[in-house]
C-alpha cells in the first residue's frame, strides 16, 4: 500500500512540475509572454489577415499583431521589435546573413506578385518592346520589385538609366516610395507605366483607366529558366523562437487557416482588412488569387528557389554559403 502510494505521490509530483515548466515557458519574469508579429501594409498583411482576429494566442502565447508602412518594416527586424516579421526577402535576408539578425527565414510568405502596368492601343498585353525608350516608375528601389525588374531589363539587353532620356535600347527608371506614388508619377506625366505589386496593379489600374499590364513572374521566369516565380516577401521568425516546435506548428497551421479563409472570402476581404489591418486597405476580389500568398513551411525545393533568385538579384553575395538564413 505504500509502495502504492509513493507511486500515486510521485505521479502528482510530475504532473505538478510539467504544467508549471509550460506555465514558465509562457512567462519572463513573472509577467505573460507576448509575441509580437509585424507586416507592412499590401499583399504581406494579407498572409496575416484573419488571424489578427481569430489568432490573439498561439500555443498558450499572446500574439499582438501590427501592420506598418513598407519605409518601415525593416526595422522590426533590425531594431527587434517584433518576433515574427514579414517583408522583402532580399532585405531580412540581408540584415541576417551581413548584419547579425537573430533571426530564421521559415516560410516564403508571398510569392512574385509584380506588375507592368499603362496603357496600349490595340492591345492589353505590354511587352519589352514597348518599353523600350520609355519611363517606368517602379517601386522597391533596392528590394525584390526594383531588384527583379532591373534583372529582367539585363537578361534582355536592356540597359537601365535613371536619369535623361533613354535610348531605344535603355529604360529609365524613376523609384517610387509606393504603388499610389507610383501612378501619381504616369498620371502627371513623369512616367509612362507603373511597376507595382497586387493588389495596387488591380486597384490602381481600375482607378486610373489603365487598359494593359506586363506580368514581371512570367518574364522572370523567361530569364531565369524557371517555373515556379521567385520568392518576393519572406517570413522571417526570431531564431530562439524557429526552434520551438510546438509553437511553429500552431503558427503554420493558423497561417494556412487564414489564407483559406482569404481565398473563400474574396468579396469579404477589403472590409475585414480594412477593420482589422489598416484603414487604407483594398483588396479588389479578382487580384487576391494574384496576390500569390504562400506561407508554407520550406522544403528543399523551396530553399533552392529562394538561394537561387538571391543569387540572380544580389550576385555580389556567395548566398550559396549563406544557407544558414533558412529553418
Amino acid at each position: 500500500m505504500k509502495k502504492l502510494l509513493a507511486v500515486v505521490l510521485i505521479i502528482a509530483l510530475v504532473a505538478v512540475l510539467a504544467i508549471s515548466l509550460v506555465a514558465c515557458n509562457n512567462k519572463k519574469d513573472g509577467e505573460e509572454v507576448t509575441i509580437k508579429v509585424a507586416a507592412p501594409e499590401g499583399t504581406p498583411a494579407l498572409a496575416i489577415c484573419h488571424m489578427v482576429t481569430e489568432n490573439k494566442k498561439l500555443d498558450g502565447l499572446n500574439i499582438e499583431y501590427s501592420v506598418v508602412a513598407p519605409a518601415n518594416i525593416a526595422t522590426e527586424m533590425a531594431a527587434e521589435k517584433s518576433d515574427i516579421v514579414i517583408m522583402p526577402i532580399n532585405a531580412g535576408a540581408n540584415l541576417i546573413a551581413n548584419k547579425g539578425a537573430q533571426y530564421k527565414l521559415v516560410s516564403i510568405a508571398v510569392d512574385g506578385s509584380l506588375y507592368l502596368i499603362g496603357n496600349k492601343e490595340g492591345s492589353n498585353t505590354i511587352t519589352l518592346d514597348d518599353i523600350k525608350g520609355k519611363t517606368v516608375a517602379c517601386i522597391g528601389q533596392g528590394a525584390v520589385p526594383g531588384l527583379t525588374f532591373s534583372y529582367i531589363l539585363s537578361a534582355n539587353n536592356i540597359e537601365v538609366v535613371t536619369e535623361g532620356t533613354p535610348s531605344t535600347s535603355q529604360v529609365k527608371i524613376v523609384w517610387a516610395a509606393d504603388g499610389p506614388a507610383a501612378n501619381a508619377a504616369v498620371q502627371g506625366g513623369s512616367a509612362d507605366y507603373a511597376v507595382v505589386g497586387e493588389p495596387a496593379a488591380t486597384a490602381l489600374s481600375s482607378k486610373a483607366g489603365y487598359n494593359a499590364r506586363m506580368d514581371i513572374q512570367a518574364l522572370y521566369n523567361a530569364a531565369a529558366g524557371s517555373n515556379d516565380s521567385y520568392p518576393q516577401a519572406g517570413l522571417f521568425v526570431k531564431a530562439s523562437l524557429a526552434n520551438n516546435g510546438t509553437f511553429m506548428a500552431a503558427l503554420f497551421n493558423a497561417l494556412s487557416e487564414s489564407k483559406n479563409w482569404v481565398l473563400n472570402n474574396k468579396d469579404a476581404v477589403t472590409a475585414y482588412a480594412k477593420a482589422n489591418l489598416y484603414e487604407s486597405a483594398a483588396f479588389p476580389a479578382g487580384a487576391i488569387e494574384r496576390c500569390a500568398v504562400n506561407c508554407e513551411r520550406l522544403n528543399i525545393a523551396s530553399q533552392d528557389k529562394i538561394i537561387n533568385f538571391l543569387s540572380r538579384i544580389m550576385p555580389n553575395v556567395n548566398w550559396s554559403e549563406k544557407k544558414d538564413i533558412l529553418f
